[in-house]
């Protein structure tokens, strides 16, 4: 457990130097739990704390605040990525951000030959200088492989804000394209599912900027809970694949997987997971995703080498739990699919 003190002194440690009228305030304002309270004795008072993932929820509270200066930028990032903060305080700053984002990305596309494509090429180019891409995980990707995901991210900005111009068909097939290079899915199939997904779920409601608004406002609380706890699930994943790839400083480590989430990943996930579950309630998408977090967690630094390649092998053992997870999520999908038939 951690005082308030104890964070504070926790954190200059890890070279974040907050005094304790800060830690109150982001308390206050929804960005850390409130404190729980413990008796330390007959007349001894009560003692006030925190439980130890506070540090975690902190070092993310810092990162945020400096990169925006705004608590309820920092409180949207903070739920996007699965922290404990108010769903329908982060709820009230998604609408008012986007709100905001809509008025500078089309100011920002105004002046640029290209509008959104040089404004989504741009943002590529900027998040690509963080730290998080000169780590191992990103140097020993095949380069084909990171061109995929660059040119993927960078038209994903493209299509993400320009309602006017959308190509539905190009992207859809762009998600097809990196899904399939990475798992090797049969391309005809693939193609076949993608297509019957992106139809039922109407994706492109989800992205043009006013339905975007009218959906976030939409959700429930029950939704914005749910989405919640599988946020937290791809998050402590993603931390868990920086760890082993070669980020062992816990700063890193929480900012790596906060910078992916609040930035993109967050909220493209809860919108998909909640217009899934209204549309096709049957579609096990929460479940596959905490399949893969049982996994992931368990993986630990000796079960990856290096190959001459600079690809990495995995053990026996996480290649044999590999294939029962192969196997529980194709089950999964097989019966979700044949009801939905």
């Amino acid at each position: 457990m951690h005082t308030p003190a104890q964070l504070r002194d926790r954190l200059l440690e890890l070279g974040i130097e907050r005094d304790l009228r800060t830690l109150t305030d982001w308390r206050q304002k929804g960005l850390l739990p409130q404190l729980q309270s413990v008796s330390s004795g007959r007349g001894r008072g009560v003692k006030r704390y925190w439980n130890d993932d506070v540090v975690d929820q902190a070092i993310a509270v810092d990162w945020l605040l400096c990169r925006s200066g705004r608590a309820d930028e920092a409180l949207l990032g903070l739920w996007l990525s699965g922290y404990s903060v108010d769903a329908a305080a982060a709820q009230l700053a998604w609408i008012e951000d986007l709100k905001r984002v809509q008025h500078r990305r089309q100011q920002a596309a105004s002046r640029l030959s290209g509008r959104f494509s040089s404004l989504g090429r741009s943002w590529w180019k900027r998040l690509k200088s963080n730290a998080a891409f000169t780590l191992p995980w990103w140097r020993q990707l095949p380069d084909s492989d990171r061109e995929n995901i660059s040119n993927f991210l960078g038209d994903t900005q493209e299509w993400l804000r320009d309602d006017e111009e959308r190509d539905d068909d190009a992207y859809r097939y762009a998600i097809a394209d990196l899904i399939i290079g990475f798992t090797k899915t049969d391309r005809k199939v693939f193609y076949k599912q993608i297509d019957d997904v992106w139809a039922d779920i109407d994706l492109k409601s989800l992205f043009a900027i006013t339905s975007y608004i009218e959906f976030v406002k939409s959700m429930s609380l029950e939704e914005l809970d749910a989405a919640q706890e599988s946020l937290s699930s791809v998050t402590n994943m993603l931390r868990r694949v920086a760890e082993l790839l070669g980020n062992a400083d816990r700063v890193n480590a929480v900012i790596i997987p906060l910078l992916v989430m609040s930035e993109l990943l967050g909220t493209l996930l809860a919108r998909i997971l909640i217009k899934t579950h209204r549309v096709i309630p049957e579609m096990p998408l929460e479940e596959s995703i905490a399949i893969l977090h049982d996994l992931v967690v368990r993986v630990q630094s000796t079960d990856i080498a290096n190959k001459i390649d600079g690809r990495f092998a995995f053990s026996e053992r996480v290649n044999s739990e590999w294939k029962v997870v192969t196997k529980k999520l194709s089950q999964l999908w097989d019966r979700a699919l044949e009801s939905e038939d």
